[in-house]
């Protein structure tokens, strides 16, 4: 089951998610009663204060599933920039992964499974047809070619998003695996994954309902699950 539900701050302690599902956290990070820098002419000030926000908020976020105070943790990345818990937090069952578009920050967060996420703001796309050309399958570019706008943009990065996703999951590099995913259908659904990777019937990809604006996907090494989407405000939004 897939829902959408608003929380507003402050969070307080809460449980992972069970067997079977994964939380998924909308911010709009200028919402958040922080200090911020109105985008404008300059982008680099702006884009640090953005970076500072999504640090801040992911660190509340896994704080409250850890009991403990953000600050407390330590975010280290993989061998492929993937960021993980670090120190004590490293050997435990919460697994999370982080998108960012436009001023959205998205964080799923699991139990136990390697998980993905990835968001993008709806928008034209009119390069769709000679990106899905370089990272689609052949069927899937063909496909895309056929459709007229706005449903060949919105398709495009809803078929991106679930790549994303996937390969976040696995925690793997996007060269040489973009092409080698399958998708079908809408939403987009696996049809074929790279041989070194586990089953197909062994991933859940979902695409969860998410504010207006917004397309994404969430990907799980499990089957079966499902994402509990949370839009996460301040008091008085």
């Amino acid at each position: 089951m897939n829902t959408l539900s608003r929380t507003r701050l402050p969070l307080k302690t809460r449980q992972l998610p069970p067997p079977g599902m994964v939380d998924l956290w909308l911010i709009a990070l200028q919402q958040l009663p922080l200090d911020s820098v109105p985008a404008g002419h300059d982008r680099p000030a702006w884009l640090r204060g953005q970076r500072i926000r999504q640090r801040f908020m992911l660190r509340l976020l896994l704080g409250s599933y850890l009991g403990c105070p953000g600050r407390d943790l330590e975010l280290v990345r993989g061998e492929r920039g993937k960021p993980m818990l670090g120190q004590r937090h490293a050997e435990t069952a919460l697994t999370f992964n982080v998108s960012h578009s436009g001023d959205w920050l998205a964080v799923v967060v699991g139990h136990d499974c390697p998980v993905g996420v990835d968001i993008e703001l709806e928008r034209s796309m009119p390069r769709a047809v000679a990106l899905a050309r370089r990272y689609f399958p052949a069927v899937e570019a063909d496909a895309l070619s056929g459709l007229d706008e706005p449903f060949r943009s919105r398709t495009f990065l809803q078929h991106w998003t679930a790549r994303e996703a996937l390969v976040k999951a696995r925690g793997c590099g996007l060269a040489g695996t973009m092409d080698c995913i399958a998708l079908g259908g809408s939403p987009p659904a696996i049809a074929g994954l790279p041989s070194s990777w586990p089953a197909d019937d062994q991933w859940s990809l979902v695409m969860p309902p998410l504010p207006e604006g917004l397309v994404g996907h969430v990907a799980v090494a499990r089957s079966g699950v499902g994402v509990d989407t949370r839009v996460l405000e301040t008091p008085g939004a």
